[in-house]
């Protein structure tokens, strides 16, 4: 009889024990849940839209900022409200685009800007924030200041925002991690001048800074197209970069310049949109003096011949699995091997290293 109640008494106590566990791996399972769930797309532009008012006023006292936050612009550590954009801010432009990821708490967006009143070209401004608790724990922001398109955006053409916005189809979509490869493919791709590396479509456009630099084919340009590289004494006629897509741009070497990457992060993942926002150095060792293409030699431009680097966030669109849409807002050239100021990402690549 004892050994029976004793055994009877284990056997309880494992019961127990089995519930316990359960009813902690079900309130663990829901605190992340609401971590992950805690902060929706609403919830996420609520924050942008604090901050960026903030930054209207002058003033990030009225911001919801974690005990220990971190606030960069152009990879430099400043004091939040007292340096830098917040001190020379004057106003917005007509443009916004944002972009959401509640899985990470990740909201970023672009906007233009003027800074000051007496500068003659407006900025864009790209600023990511990551919200922890219901709290801004980091703000990461670059600007390029000076930038001439920069008032072409929003791009007159409805059909670019339209796109970068949709909601992609189920049937279409590639997972989270697809997408991520996808976006470090593009990276690769630039570094190493290989185009098999990424997947591009063929309706692939480029704005960088507002100003278009890759059309596909039967692609129309969403904004006017700029100041193209003028021809050098003595060099044959540079070819056409345009209408011919984003992969096929490598094959003609005038990128050739780039070699290499560091500081790469992904936070920001729309997998219902298809989206993903990036961040990085593109590296320039300076030692690429020309590039040649059909048996024509061509000079890079000067500040492609110097090591440095350019500090650059992207958004990528997806379209059936395929990187379809680029928009990028970029600053530098800065010192080689600089870094993002947001260490720990993708570890660098540089020629001749392998793919």
């Amino acid at each position: 009889m004892i050994a029976r109640a004793a055994l009877a008494a284990v056997t309880l106590g494992m019961v127990v024990l089995a519930m316990v566990a359960l009813v902690l791996t079900h309130s663990a399972a829901l605190r992340a849940a609401g971590r992950a769930a805690g902060c929706d797309e609403t919830c996420l532009k609520g924050f942008m839209d604090a901050y960026l008012q903030a930054l209207q006023r002058h003033d990030p006292s009225s911001l919801p900022l974690a005990t220990h936050y971190r606030y960069t612009e152009n990879g430099a550590v400043l004091s939040l409200g007292s340096e830098g954009l917040w001190v020379t801010f004057n106003r917005y432009g007509p443009y916004r685009h944002d972009v959401y990821d509640p899985t990470t708490g990740g909201v970023a967006t672009y906007v233009n800007l003027m800074e000051n009143h007496e500068l003659p070209f407006p900025d864009l401004l790209a600023v990511r924030l990551k919200i922890v608790n219901h709290a801004i724990a980091e703000i990461e922001t670059v600007v390029d200041r000076h930038a001439r398109s920069a008032w072409n955006l929003p791009p007159k053409d409805p059909s670019w925002m339209a796109t970068m916005e949709r909601d992609e189809p189920a049937a279409t979509r590639i997972s989270r991690e697809a997408l991520r490869r996808g976006a470090l493919g593009y990276l690769r791709s630039v570094a190493f001048h290989d185009a098999a590396l990424a997947p591009y479509a063929e309706s692939c456009i480029r704005l960088e800074d507002g100003n278009v630099t890759a059309f596909g084919p039967h692609d129309t340009p969403p904004v006017p197209i700029g100041r193209q590289p003028t021809a050098v004494p003595g060099e044959a006629p540079r070819p056409n970069m345009l209408g011919i897509g984003c992969g096929k741009q490598l094959d003609y070497l005038e990128y050739s310049f780039i070699t290499g990457y560091e500081d790469a992060r992904f936070p920001i993942i729309d997998v219902k949109r298809q989206l993903v926002f990036a961040i990085f150095d593109f590296m320039r060792r300076g030692n690429v003096e020309s590039w040649t293409y059909r048996g024509h030699r061509f000079a890079m431009p000067e500040g492609m011949r110097e090591p440095n680097e350019i500090l650059n966030t992207e958004i990528f669109k997806f379209v059936n699995g395929k990187i379809s849409r680029v928009e990028a807002v970029f600053e530098g050239p800065q010192a080689y091997k600089r870094g993002t100021g947001w260490p720990g990402g993708t570890p660098a690549e540089s020629l001749p290293a392998g793919k």
